[in-house]
């Protein structure tokens, strides 16, 4: 056959019909990807005047934040609700970090140290795992000297007890917990249900990991294969906001022409998408005051 006539064949992965069924429950989200798109673009394709390290760090953060939406909405557009829920856990504490170093930017050498610590405690399993000869030894070496010069930093005591001598190096790069933190962080801190604790069951290992995915049809238990939609939207409503909160610390941390502007139509986006009854309502208001509601 000649090759101008050949057909590539269509590849299709995921869950076929799940992409028309978002398309169905969301009918808008077309223009409102499109409207998000360009306003992740004037946050990260324009050139930025960075002053300081933390400048960096919102800038960047910032960008693995917006990252993080895409693959969640790649899972959720194809119905693999539950793998969003897991893509956004991780997202929240992306949001978290960002939102929280932003306001704190006295914290962000200790997040930056805190990276020896962690390099430090990987060498082990690596070395258990492959042997001795797995790294060389210089490596292991420099590994260990920036780590002594950090470790002081992060010792806290091994147990409550007021009394208690013993110290341990710490599992966090913050003396606030985690959830700690995220109240601080204001408004992102009021979804952790949503964004840390719900995605929680099912990025590690749990019980309602595995039952909730099954069901009982024909009076019989099985694993359900089918796509997750309510799953899915709801992890894409939560990252939506996430996303939203980034691009606010972008417009607070830097100058950006057009970024304001971009931003309140994402945030009446997210209305339409996620609560269009409230958004009639305030428009209704709105008119009747006539006062625009943007």
């Amino acid at each position: 056959m000649p090759q101008e006539n050949q057909q590539v064949p269509t590849s299709v992965y995921g869950l076929a019909d799940a992409g028309t069924a978002f398309d169905q429950r969301h009918p808008q989200w077309t223009a409102v990807m499109s409207r998000l798109a360009d306003a992740i673009n004037l946050t990260s394709t324009g050139t930025q005047v960075m002053k300081n390290p933390i400048d960096k760090f919102v800038y960047f953060f910032g960008n693995l934040v917006a990252e993080d939406f895409m693959e969640l909405f790649l899972m959720a557009a194809n119905g693999y609700g539950f793998g969003a829920m897991k893509l956004l856990r991780s997202m929240y504490e992306h949001t978290v970090t960002l939102k929280y170093v932003h306001d704190h930017p006295e914290e962000l050498q200790a997040f930056f140290d805190f990276d020896r610590v962690q390099q430090y405690k990987l060498t082990k399993p690596i070395i258990d795992t492959f042997g001795v000869d797995a790294l060389p030894s210089e490596t292991v070496a420099a590994t260990e000297q920036e780590y002594a010069k950090v470790k002081d930093k992060f010792m806290v005591k091994s147990c409550k007890s007021k009394t208690c001598s013993e110290q341990r190096v710490s599992t966090t790069w913050s003396k606030l917990d985690f959830v700690s933190m995220a109240k601080k962080t204001g408004v992102i801190g009021s979804v952790i249900v949503h964004g840390y604790y719900l995605p929680l069951r099912h990025a590690h290992s749990t019980l309602r990991a595995m039952t909730e995915r099954l069901e009982v049809a024909d009076g019989q238990m099985r694993f359900r294969r089918e796509s997750q939609p309510k799953e899915a939207d709801e992890a894409l409503m939560t990252g939506h906001n996430c996303l939203l909160l980034a691009l606010e610390v972008q417009k607070e941390r830097f100058n950006v022409p057009g970024l304001e502007e971009a931003i309140q139509n994402c945030v009446r986006d997210w209305t339409l998408v996620w609560s269009p009854e409230f958004l009639a309502k305030m428009e209704a208001e709105a008119r009747d005051s006539g006062t625009p509601l943007i």
